[in-house]
């Protein structure tokens, strides 16, 4: 894959993100355009572990935060 800038239109770059938590990359479906994104079918993080403007977690990240709730409910 080329190193586009992310400002670009070039579909490598459309919904290109930087994990908040552990700096891999990842595709966004939202911001690619996509109907539906691949965390739509997860289940959504409480509202107590968002920051505000924290950005995405990439699949692996977000698979772990999903299963530290599971264990501490």
């Amino acid at each position: 894959m080329m190193n586009v800038p992310p400002e670009s239109n070039a579909p490598e770059a459309r919904g290109a993100q930087v994990c908040a938590r552990c700096g891999a990359p990842f595709r966004c479906g939202k911001l690619a355009g996509d109907a539906v994104c691949w965390c739509a079918g997860l289940p959504a993080l409480p509202v107590d572990r968002l920051r505000p403007g924290m950005s995405c977690l990439c699949p692996a990240c977000l698979a772990a935060e999903i299963e530290r709730i599971a264990r501490s409910d």
